[in-house]
């Protein structure tokens, strides 16, 4: 497919040079201005990176309309990911020179070829199209539509279709499925008037000539021969309708035949040996006289054959027969011609019978011997009789004695001679044909059968027998033969045909044939084949029926009953039938499907053990690995868990596409803290994944996953974290300093004012991993800024250094223990310090001197204890790349103790809002929230509280992320505002909150 679609659109490529006048020519600007997103389409084509190939040309094509270029492109991004409509519908656009109609010619067969379109469709394309443009698209739609719906489908629609100029063709076409679907009516119609036309190729003559072959249609083909390509072709064709009329049992039309091919092919063993066969069969006596003189015969031979049809050839014949070789047969055959004494007494047991038989070589003897041999039970010395004779007389018995040879034959007790019977069923009644072509096909000699059978079978033993040969392998065409058996009157062939239907795995369409069988047709294999039947044709109480009327001796017979019993949702009952399954040699699948069936009745302990021993049963395959790992992954034991890391390595790499498996492995190496070899697995992962168009399942869209997984990665690899914030807040609310020694916080009374805090956070992750099973120990520093009113800034100044621990690794909790250090300058040396004047270093210059000079100072070891919750699974804060808007919300607690102060500081604040996406590529939304706040402090041993509520509106935007890390950085900015509800610690402070954080 990809050469095609390349060959096609560089047709449309070459379409975009050749028609300047069918758009206005590009300036250089445009040419300027398209040249980098057109470079770039042409480098991810050569990756095949057809979506983003698209959006550059759409891109392009937004600013620079009159591009063809990027048009052409355009259309071989959409054919490559099968959008062929669209494609075509651009493809016109870029004009209608010959050029172009050739490319769009070519994208329409693409079309075809890959995801053929209605057949209207097809025929409006041809109502427009000519010469060898109409041809080839109508040849390649036929061809189409026998691939996927049989040459009978293409021979329908080529019949609707009218000629225009290209009637020859189309009957060749239609000719040739015919020829297929073995219509030779249809084929001699369509090729017929063309030879009278004498317009036949080679091909097409011998496809016409066949036609009247397996019709014998003696005058059309002797018509078709005056127009024969070559002697040697007419020669073939001549024998060939010899061989089909023997075939058909007319001897005498294959005599005609074979005496019109030339002398030196008359002269070839084989086509003599034919003619003097069919002499004997037509009692042609002169000719099979002088054919078995030519050939050699033994001489007694010719005249035992001529004396019963024709004496007084066989007379003339017996004067050149000499006596010395078969001096018995001689007599005999004298005696019959010339006539004998009177006859003796006629034999009475099959004995006698067999003895004269032996002496006189009547035929009559054979058949009175062989008959009473057969009465009496003695069928093996009766073949044996039949068979010498068979054989001296190279098949040329009475009816009645190659009838009796092939009732022998057909008893399944009976010998199995293939070579004799290939010759014998030709020559017998029609129910013995059918018996002797079933006892071939049951002993497996099927290339006998199709020997046997004529290309066109006519009798419903012959379609039974092809029938049989067809199963196991080929359930389908076994069906097409029991179901043309049955047309022709076979009664008895309903039960095969309802197997070869459950073969077939058209359940459905057997579930009437088993509901019509009478009693006597039942066993205990239909039944359970019949239960089978009914349970995937949607019916467990019929299948229950059945498979409760069958004796169940076997692992599979259990395993059908639960699988049944589970469908009715009877679990525990399809548990029971699944340990009766196990108790009666069970297999490895047994074992998994019992394993299943436990787990969905919830016994998960059982179908883990159950797993283990299918995998321990059957090692190498790699489904029950695969599912045992993935068992013992979700297993709450943790030993267990570690134990799966072997088997979901080999599973990911018997199924390397099925992310589940991988992405559960990297959990396991996470959870063994291997968080080296997490990434790796999750990089595979994603690497597997990059290329995937369309994989969206039950667990998500392809999109969200493909993030997860960055997402994941992205966690695992984060060892550095630096924060930077700002808080501009009603007084008090965002404090980060401590309280001092007198039990007042520095520089600030109770009393409701504002206050902005800026920070600057860096946080290194510790050891050979940043993380370990989700725990982390994290060195981290950082400097704190903060003044008493919005405008004011850097009053005061905190650092501190210290050490964070994250225990659990599933939970959001941190511990920290800082070495804290805080300096305030006090108020009467405090001049302010202004946004704008921080870009003043005289003014900064003076404030760090105040800080040095002239603020208290403290050191403490500040305990800290943070947690979060209620923020992960579908309330997380972060991107989705496949919903348009989403809630979040968190439980935030925060608990710190100032050791040397001794004092105590609680924060908690729970808050939940709706994000929605920003329109534009950027992964921004834009989220308002409402919340709910409390704090606690103990200044001096006096516990104050404060109560406060809000709404708010947050933007947030991602960035920094790459092939396998989801975004590393983001940054917020908030507004709200608070509502005081009471308490002490602020004055019930009220106003507006606005804070920006960078996270990277």
């Amino acid at each position: 497919m990809k050469p095609r679609v390349t060959l096609t659109l560089t047709g449309l490529l070459l379409c975009t040079t050749a028609l300047p006048a069918l758009a206005a020519p590009m300036t250089d600007f445009q040419r300027f201005t398209s040249y980098p997103f057109m470079e770039r389409g042409y480098r991810e084509a050569k990756k095949d990176n057809w979506a983003e190939v698209e959006r550059l040309t759409r891109h392009v094509l937004g600013r620079v309309p009159n591009n063809d270029e990027a048009r052409a492109l355009l259309v071989e991004a959409l054919a490559h990911q099968r959008r062929y409509k669209e494609a075509e519908a651009l493809a016109e656009q870029l004009g209608s020179g010959t050029e172009h109609a050739d490319a769009l010619l070519e994208l329409r067969l693409t079309w075809i070829e890959q995801d053929p379109p209605a057949a209207s469709q097809v025929e409006g394309w041809l109502a427009t199209a000519d010469g060898a443009h109409r041809v080839r698209l109508w040849q390649a739609y036929s061809l189409s539509l026998a691939k996927f719906g049989g040459a009978g489908r293409a021979l329908d629609w080529l019949n609707q279709l009218p000629p225009r100029g290209d009637g020859q063709v189309l009957r060749l076409a239609r000719a040739n499925f015919a020829e297929q679907l073995r219509n030779w009516n249809a084929t001699i119609d369509q090729l017929q008037p063309l030879a009278d036309k004498g317009q036949l190729p080679v091909d097409a003559w011998q496809r016409l000539a066949n036609a009247y072959v397996q019709q014998v249609d003696e005058k059309g083909l002797t018509r078709l021969l005056q127009s024969a390509p070559s002697p040697e072709m007419a020669t073939q064709t001549r024998l060939a309708m010899a061989n089909r009329a023997i075939a058909m049992g007319y001897s005498k039309q294959a005599q005609r035949w074979l005496q019109t091919l030339p002398t030196e092919q008359l002269q070839q063993p084989e086509q003599r040996q034919q003619l003097w066969e069919l002499a004997r069969e037509g009692n042609d006596a002169p000719l099979l006289r002088r054919l078995s003189n030519e050939l050699q015969r033994p001489c007694l031979e010719t005249v035992d054959w001529l004396s019963r049809h024709d004496p007084n050839i066989a007379r003339e014949q017996f004067k050149d027969c000499s006596a010395g070789a078969e001096p018995r047969a001689y007599a005999i055959l004298k005696q019959r011609l010339y006539g004998d004494p009177a006859a003796p007494p006629q034999p009475r047991t099959a004995a006698e019978w067999e003895h004269r038989y032996r002496r006189t070589g009547e035929l009559a003897a054979l058949e009175q011997a062989t008959f009473l041999l057969v009465r009496q039970g003695h069928d093996e010395r009766a073949r044996t009789l039949l068979e010498q004779a068979y054989d001296r007389r190279q098949g040329r018995l009475t009816p009645s004695l190659l009838q009796r040879l092939g009732n022998l034959y057909a008893r399944q007790d009976g010998q199995l001679d293939s070579r004799r019977m290939l010759s014998l069923i030709p020559q017998v009644d029609a129910d013995s044909r059918a018996q002797l072509l079933g006892r071939l096909a049951e002993a497996g000699q099927c290339d006998t059968v199709r020997q046997a059978v004529p290309a066109s079978p006519s009798e419903a033993g012959q379609y039974r027998a092809l029938g049989r040969c067809a199963m196991p392998e080929q359930p389908g065409e076994a069906v097409v033969y029991y179901q043309a058996a049955e047309r022709l009157g076979d009664s008895a062939n309903r039960l095969p045909l309802a197997y070869a239907l459950e073969a077939a795995g058209d359940s459905a369409a057997a579930l009437p044939i088993w509901r019509s069988l009478p009693d006597s047709a039942w066993n205990d294999n239909a039944r359970l084949t019949a239960a089978a039947g009914a349970l995937n044709a949607g019916d467990p109480q019929a299948a229950r029926r059945y498979w409760d009327a069958a004796a169940h001796t076997r692992a599979d017979d259990w395993a059908l009953g639960a699988a049944i019993a589970q469908r009715q949702g009877d679990l525990q009952a399809a548990l029971g039938f699944q340990r009766q399954a196990l108790a009666h040699n069970p297999r490895a699948d047994h074992y998994y499907a019992a394993a299943n069936t436990a787990q969905q009745a919830g016994d998960s302990a059982q179908s883990t053990a159950w797993l283990a021993e299918a995998v321990r049963l059957a090692p190498d395959q790699p489904r029950y690995g695969a599912d045992y790992g993935m068992r013992l992954a979700s297993s709450p034991d943790k030993t267990d868990r570690r134990q799966a890391i072997p088997y979901l390595q080999r599973a990911t790499r018997d199924f390397p596409e099925d992310y589940r498996l991988g992405e559960t492995l990297a959990v396991r190496y996470d959870e063994a803290e291997d968080s080296a070899s997490a990434r790796r697995e999750l990089r595979r992962v994603i690497d597997v994944e990059q290329d995937l168009v369309d994989g969206d399942d039950e667990y998500g869209s392809l999109d969200a996953r493909k993030y997860r997984q960055r997402r994941a990665h992205e966690t695992l690899a984060r060892r550095d974290t630096v924060t930077l914030a700002s808080t501009w807040s009603p007084a008090g609310i965002s404090t980060n300093d401590r309280f001092l020694d007198d039990g007042v916080r520095s520089g600030s009374s109770r009393r409701a004012q504002s206050q902005n805090v800026q920070l600057a956070m860096w946080d290194h992750a510790l050891g050979e991993e940043p993380s370990r099973n989700g725990s982390t120990l994290s060195v981290y520093g950082r400097v704190l800024f903060g003044g008493q009113s919005r405008s004011d800034y850097a009053q005061s100044m905190g650092t501190g250094v210290g050490l964070r621990y994250k225990p659990i690794g599933q939970a959001n909790l941190n511990l920290y223990a800082e070495l804290y250090h805080q300096r305030q300058i006090d108020t009467e040396h405090y001049s302010g310090l202004s946004l704008g004047e921080l870009l003043s270093p005289a003014k900064v210059g003076g404030n760090w001197g105040d800080l040095r000079h002239n603020a208290e100072s403290s050191n403490d070891l500040l305990l800290r204890a943070t947690a979060s919750f209620l923020d992960q699974g579908d309330w997380r804060n972060d991107w989705r790349v496949d919903e348009d808007d989403w809630n979040e919300r968190f439980l935030y607690l925060d608990a710190a103790w100032w050791t040397r102060a001794g004092d105590h500081a609680w924060l908690s604040r729970y808050q939940q809002g709706h994000a929605w996406k920003l329109p534009g590529t950027s992964p921004q939304t834009l989220m308002p929230y409402g919340f709910f706040e409390y704090s606690s402090q103990d200044p001096s041993n006096d516990w104050r509280q404060d109560a406060r509520a809000g709404v708010g509106v947050r933007w947030q935007w991602w960035f920094d992320d790459d092939r396998y890390n989801a975004y590393r950085s983001s940054l917020k900015v908030r507004a709200e505002y608070q509502q005081s509800l009471g308490g002490n610690l602020y004055q019930r402070a009220n106003g507006v909150l606005v804070g920006a954080e960078m996270n990277f």
